[in-house]
């Protein structure tokens, strides 16, 4: 909470649109990429609201956080954004200007968004969405060692990655990302890509799913 309280602090400078509020330090970011952002923003909301069926109702609040502000917060080096309610990203991406990986991030992030409006969902299934939407992909060797870790019993049942990951170390985070989003791989290969919708308007099949995937994975 107090990296919210202090990032909003070290803002001094606002952009909006209808669906969105950009929050960014005038020091660093010139009125002409605080827009930029914005477009992007916009953008990927637009996309991923398509994708999930998501209304968010209020605007989504997006700050731009300094680099030296998200390290003194104690973040870990491996996390490229968060989301606590408000869409938080470090200025660390191409320059600070809106290049691949930074509306790669934000898209990320506006899946946390669009996922929170319809409840509480476990974090497995938050991270590899957030990973598929925003166009992540997993490759062959990730698959095939984590098939290796999940024979060899080093993988824990999806429904025990249910907590902070921030406290993951650098392998850690890896290692829970890429399952994450093989799960959801696994899934939407199945079930297709309206099975998403669905289970987020009814949040009582997360418990179902999650028991089916541990048992396909493990095959």
């Amino acid at each position: 909470m107090w990296l919210l309280l202090i990032s909003l602090f070290v803002q001094d400078a606002t952009t909006s649109s209808p669906d969105l509020t950009l929050h960014f330090p005038s020091a660093n970011v010139s009125p002409t990429v605080a827009r930029e952002m914005l477009d992007a923003l916009d953008e990927e909301y637009a996309r991923v609201r398509h994708e999930l069926g998501c209304v968010i109702g209020s605007k989504i609040t997006a700050i731009i956080v300094p680099l030296s502000t998200w390290e003194a917060a104690g973040n870990s080096p491996w996390s490229g954004g968060s989301f606590d309610g408000r869409i938080q990203v470090p200025m660390i991406y191409e320059r600070s200007r809106v290049g691949p990986r930074m509306r790669q991030v934000f898209a990320h992030e506006i899946v946390h968004a669009c996922i929170a409006r319809f409840g509480e969902f476990p974090t497995w299934l938050h991270e590899g969405l957030a990973q598929k939407l925003s166009g992540e992909q997993l490759s062959e060797d990730w698959r095939r060692n984590l098939r290796q870790a999940l024979a060899a019993g080093r993988l824990p049942g999806l429904e025990k990655l249910n907590e902070r990951w921030g406290r993951f170390s650098s392998d850690q985070a890896k290692s829970a990302y890429a399952y994450a989003l093989w799960a959801i791989d696994s899934w939407i290969e199945a079930d297709g890509s309206e099975s998403v919708r669905q289970l987020l308007q009814h949040p009582e099949r997360v418990a179902p799913l999650t028991d089916r995937l541990n048992q396909t994975l493990r095959r």
